[in-house]
């Protein structure tokens, strides 16, 4: 029996018994969605935004970054609570000082800096004196005093003394998002709490606020936004097709389909990373259009004989093809991601490729069942004028039969300019691209920039082989020129090495501004820093004074910005540097997150490309046709065209949160281009000529391919409502590729075969 007779005979089985299909498909939902359920009850919803899921694979940099931070902790987890107000006050005093000791004692917290315990250095009769100015000083005096010390500058009270930070240290075993949100909501509740006196705000930021904020925001726009997409499909649907049950037949079969998917891959123990979060969205869009590919051709078949049995089995027959090709192209696309040198897009090829398999199966089950309980005289479109959407498709098919020559010249002219517009995006990333302009965090961000010192910590680390290496002059001295020059990038907003230290230092104990001018002197005057209980050299050396460290905290910037400073950098370090045997690494979780939010761009679009190639190959094989394969393949880099030209006109760049949708707009791209070139081979092999074939399939697959597309694109409207600037930035970018799938596969892919097609008949 070949592969076709198999498929309709499934067909006419599912169409004889309804009953037991639908039990079967039921059946196994239930199982799939209770093992998920199991999995998600013991450890929680399994996606992971950590920055170690994103980009910190492994390598040289991660594990020595690791290892430094083994000896020193990290510096990325601080929780920043920024308050502004009348700070020199009875009341601005009491708020900190409650603040203070409602976040130190809680879980998870491993310290609190704030001006409520910090300390500034003075010295008495060549003695340090370490004292807390709140506890010595009026209000007013002390905001004053903390506001023009050495250290604490920007760090902790803004320079006009209106705003300070408290930055709650949150320990390093909270990796996991799962861990981390619970702690974090914990002591923003804590925080929520506070009676606030009047004048006063408070706003929290910091990378760990960030990074489960972004979390949460996403989630909420899951179960805002699908329920709202789900009724938009539902109306559209029922809309286009004119009749109610037949319209959610389509929508019901793919949402089984996503459960299936999702379903196995989570029980599966898969943990869904940035990327990969994006799978239930592609099996929505790949399996619903495969389902009105379906829906509408059991429409065609019903009305060519009114058995619906016999019907599903000649429309499984049929589609089951174009149905695999989508499925197996796509799969096999995603499935050459496993090349890529990043994990996060490895781990989304493998997930991608899976929901792929299960959306084919689940489709082709659910889909037919579910159209077998819609009475035959429901499925015919009723007779109350004439399809607007079938005569437009009419027109269309004559205007490009009659100039094919001048509508395939007008669609390359349109693809080079818009091409020409995408060339100026820039890959790019920034902590705040996730949030529109003008949000709470947004402002919070902003506010820690301008006021204080940022969020975003790096620093420099500086090894020698000998012991009491940074004791010596000379040391110190190329010590500070590193940071001098480092402060001087227009990014860095705040920094603090053991040099200049050892200058705030011997200035206390000599009023001399100036670096200790001996080994001795400066060796004194750490051991008396660290006599002095003041932990001044916490962080910037080890016991042996064989290493230091320059900290710093830069502006969100960008990870391009981050990077070139990093080359300008590390060319004054071999300067400042040589012949010394000091090594310098300029380092750190936000270096490293520029470092990798660019590779992973950088790897996404090469293996894009090898994704678009696959399936080039694949669809030559599976149709084994190559110059139609080949045909075919050119209209699928419209969309990716359109789609980053759109990023240019919009003045974004290329970044993590909008580059997955380039994955959708090769998946809508592909699909819709094979089922429009499986239909045309079909007439062909009927003995149509190419004039009548292409027609044929305009009425026929244009038709599902309009519906499809209108579908997604009022689906993805609303997704431009959301506050998250990834979720606004996905619905308009995704509008855009129907918008452009629809030109290359209704405008230039027809062109192309009156143009390139013989009346030969095929083999």
């Amino acid at each position: 029996m070949s592969l076709g007779a198999l498929f309709e005979s499934l067909g006419r089985a599912i169409g004889a018994h309804r009953g037991r299909a639908l039990a079967l498909v039921l059946l196994v939902t239930v199982v799939i969605v209770g093992l998920a359920g199991r999995r998600v009850a013991r450890d929680g919803v399994p996606v992971d935004f950590t920055p170690q899921a994103i980009f910190l694979d492994a390598g040289e940099q991660v594990d020595s970054l690791r290892e430094i931070e083994s000896r020193y902790g990290r510096e990325d987890n601080d929780l920043v609570v920024i308050v502004q107000g009348p700070l020199g006050t009875a009341d601005g005093v009491d708020l900190l000082r409650t603040l203070h000791g409602a976040l130190v004692d809680q879980a998870h917290v491993e310290r609190v800096d704030s001006i409520v315990t910090a300390t500034v250095l003075d010295s008495d009769d060549g003695m340090l004196d370490v004292r807390s100015p709140l506890d010595s000083l009026p209000p007013r005096e002390a905001i004053a005093r903390f506001a023009t010390d050495p250290i604490l500058q920007r760090l902790l009270v803004s320079e006009d003394g209106t705003t300070t930070a408290v930055r709650v240290r949150v320990s390093r075993d909270l990796e996991r998002i799962s861990d981390l949100s619970p702690a974090i909501e914990g002591l923003a509740a804590r925080i929520d709490a506070l009676p606030l006196p009047p004048g006063f705000t408070i706003r929290l930021t910091g990378v760990p606020w960030v990074r489960t904020e972004v979390v949460r925001k996403m989630m909420a726009d899951q179960l805002t936004f699908v329920p709202a997409v789900g009724l938009i499909f539902a109306t559209a649907i029922c809309l286009l097709f004119r009749r109610v049950w037949l319209g959610l037949a389509p929508l019901v079969g793919v949402v089984i389909a996503d459960l299936w998917a999702v379903g196995l891959l989570v029980a599966g123990g898969a943990t869904l990373n940035i990327l990969s979060v994006l799978v239930p969205t592609l099996v929505l869009v790949i399996g619903v259009a495969d389902g009105i590919h379906i829906t509408s051709r059991y429409r065609e078949e019903l009305q060519t004989a009114p058995d619906p049995p016999a019907a599903l089995g000649r429309t499984l027959r049929a589609m089951a093809l174009p149905c695999f090709l989508t499925t197996f192209t796509t799969a096999a696309g995603f499935g050459s991601l496993f090349v890529a040198q990043t994990r996060v897009i490895r781990d989304f090829g493998a997930h991608s490729a899976i929901a792929m398999v299960v959306c084919f199966v689940a489709v082709l089950l659910a889909v037919p069942t579910l159209l077998a309980f819609v009475p035959a005289d429901r499925v015919a479109a009723p007779a109350t004028g004439r399809d607007p959407v079938a005569t437009g498709l009419r027109r269309l098919d004559s205007g490009v039969r009659h100039a094919p020559k001048r509508v395939l010249l007008a669609c390359f002219a349109l693809t080079l300019l818009m091409g020409t517009v995408g060339s100026q995006v820039r890959t790019n990333s920034r902590l705040l691209e996730m949030y529109r302009e003008g949000s709470e965090t947004w402002v919070a961000i902003k506010t820690a920039e301008t006021q204080l010192t940022g969020v975003i910590p790096i620093f420099v680390h500086l090894a020698a082989d000998e012991d009491g290496a940074f004791d010596d002059h000379h040391n110190l001295q190329r010590l500070d020129a590193l940071e001098h020059h480092l402060k001087s990038e227009e990014m860095v907003l705040w920094t603090r090495s053991l040099a200049s230290t050892a200058r705030m230092l011997h200035e206390a104990l000599t009023d001399e501004a100036t670096l200790p001018p001996t080994r001795e002197a400066a060796a004194q005057e750490f051991l008396l820093a660290e006599l002095s209980g003041a932990e001044l050299l916490r962080g910037l050396t080890n016991d042996a004074h064989s290493e230091a460290r320059i900290m710093a905290i830069v502006a969100d910037a960008g990870g391009q910005e981050t990077l070139a400073m990093k080359r300008r950098m590390q060319v004054h370090f071999d300067e400042v540097l040589a012949g010394t045997g000091i090594r310098a690494q300029l380092t750190g979780d936000g270096m490293l997150a520029a470092a990798g939010v660019d590779r992973l761009i950088t790897d996404l679009l090469v293996s894009l490309g090898l994704v678009f190639v696959v399936i080039a190959v694949t669809l030559a094989i599976l149709l084994r046709d190559l110059r139609l394969a080949l045909i075919a393949a050119v209209p699928n880099l419209v969309p990716l065209v359109f789609t980053l030209a759109t990023l240019g006109l919009m003045g974004a760049d290329l970044q993590t949160s909008n580059i997955v949708t380039f994955t959708v707009a090769i998946g809508l791209a592909v699909d819709d281009t094979i089922h429009f070139v499986v239909r045309y081979r079909q007439e062909r092999l009927a003995g149509r000529n190419v004039q009548d074939a292409v027609q044929q399939t305009f009425l026929g697959a244009g038709h599902a391919i309009v519906l499809t597309s209108l579908l997604l694109i009022s689906g993805f409207g609303v997704l431009t409502l959301s506050d998250l600037t990834s979720t606004r930035h996905f619905g308009i970018l995704s509008s855009v590729t129907m918008v452009a799938a629809l030109l290359g596969d209704l405008l230039l892919l027809p062109a192309l075969l009156h143009l390139t097609e013989r009346d030969t008949p095929l083999p």
